[in-house]
């Protein structure tokens, strides 16, 4: 049965999307708790975005050499700062709505984002079963990511986030079909490239997921690395990363200039030097061995409904059953987990500040989840059939836990708090579940 046949497909769809036009109508960039920040948006980059689409609107995009404008809320000049260390597509979408529409209200921006939210939805379901080939276990890992806060507290974010995502499962998806295609369709690889090209204009994280993407995946599924596919989609990257330092060297007033600039945010991002590092000093080596392992771990679960434990047991399962299942759909799962990982060793200071990076995981979650949780429940019912009473004490912790963790930060946070309730049962970021490391 395709997924849309399902009639728990469309009560899935309106639970997501009721607590994505709740948060919409409830919570604005510029509102004062933590609606649409630490785990639940980005809300300083969307007042960057705002601003700078405010500076189009009055003054066009020829000014800064096209670059965007921060801090354009007021008339007080020295507030503005126009940024250079980080790609500007988010922006000029955002000029784009508000010189067309003469509008820049955080709803009139946030619309165009809110939409593709529902293309994305549709896309996340109908990749994952047709990459993973069976609609069963393609709709349990589909249901998973979609109802939970990967998906809904970024629906309608006006920077980078819903973007990416969506020009990432694409990505990978089309660049699947292409390979798997006993007769290439070209027509994929100017789509490909332009994918490739909007993306590393929203932000600097996907350049190296791509890149793994497009070698893992040629390796895996043509049992080749040098393709002349390839070498055109690994010189996007290249090209656009071009253009962002002509866009510098022209605002700056040359190539010296543009060079100082990008090493200081490349020094900002990776913790190089202490003075300049977004974690306020340089990363030592326990901070790689133990900060950065330790808060990934502790956050991972607060964006995939499950405990991070019992992410990595169902993740663990889900690989076991995918290798029996399918041995090139486990070597191209092993391609997208190095993909989602690799931000950690490119920006480490990136990473370890910005929870959201965290998000990466989500192609990588709705394949292995569904193998996962299906694997659990027959190992489940495996252990009480057989009265296995040490097992199935353990599995009421797992289950019990879980059910406890997902009430408190899917239901209770994303859902109710931050969701339908928004703001009467407050707008602090207090976690009771910071108490629990897992």
């Amino acid at each position: 049965m395709k997924f849309y046949q399902r009639k728990t497909f469309w009560f899935i769809f309106m639970i997501s999307f009721s607590v994505i036009l709740a948060r919409y109508i409830k919570i604005d960039m510029n509102d004062a708790g933590f609606g649409k920040g630490w785990y639940f948006g980005d809300a300083f980059s969307e007042r960057n975005v705002q601003s700078a689409a405010r500076f189009y609107e009055d003054k066009g995009f020829k000014p800064n050499c096209g670059l965007p404008m921060y801090g354009y809320e007021d008339s007080i000049e020295a507030n503005e700062t126009v940024y250079t260390h980080y790609p500007p597509l988010a922006e000029w979408i955002g000029g784009v709505i508000s010189t067309t529409f003469k509008a820049t209200s955080d709803h009139a921006l946030s619309l165009f984002p809110l939409l593709l939210s529902v293309l994305l939805f549709f896309l996340i379901f109908k990749i994952l079963a047709e990459i993973i080939g069976d609609d069963h276990i393609s709709f349990v890992g589909a249901s998973v990511l979609v109802l939970s806060n990967y998906f809904i507290c970024w629906a309608d974010d006006i920077h980078q986030h819903l973007y990416i995502e969506l020009c990432r499962w694409s990505f990978v998806y089309l660049w699947w079909k292409y390979l798997k295609a006993p007769q290439r369709p070209y027509f994929i690889l100017p789509i490909l490239c332009m994918l490739y090209a909007a993306m590393c204009l929203l932000s600097f994280e996907p350049y190296v997921y791509t890149a793994i993407i497009t070698v893992g995946f040629s390796w895996v599924l043509s049992g080749r690395i040098f393709r002349w596919e390839n070498v055109l989609l690994l010189a996007v990257p290249v090209f656009a990363f071009a253009l962002r330092l002509n866009l510098n060297a022209n605002y700056l007033g040359g190539f010296d200039a543009m060079i100082a600039d990008m090493k200081g945010a490349f020094i900002n991002r990776t913790g190089g030097e202490s003075g300049s590092s977004e974690l306020g000093r340089a990363m030592g080596l326990r901070d790689y061995l133990g900060l950065l392992p330790k808060t990934r771990i502790h956050r991972l679960g607060h964006f995939y409904i499950f405990p991070s434990l019992v992410l990595f047991m169902l993740g663990i399962l889900g690989l076991l059953r995918i290798r029996r299942y399918d041995d090139q759909l486990f070597r191209l799962s092993i391609v997208i987990y190095l993909a989602c990982v690799s931000w950690i060793f490119v920006m480490p200071q990136h990473a370890l500040i910005h929870i959201f990076t965290l998000r990466h995981m989500g192609i990588f979650m709705g394949l292995v989840l569904g193998f996962g949780l299906i694997a659990y429940v027959q190992l489940l019912k495996q252990h009480f059939s057989e009265k296995k009473y040490v097992f199935i004490g353990l599995h009421s912790l797992v289950i019990l836990y879980s059910i406890f963790y997902a009430g408190l930060n899917t239901v209770y946070f994303v859902y109710l708090k931050y969701g339908y309730l928004y703001p009467h049962w407050g707008t602090d970021n207090y976690e009771v579940i910071d108490h629990f490391l897992f």
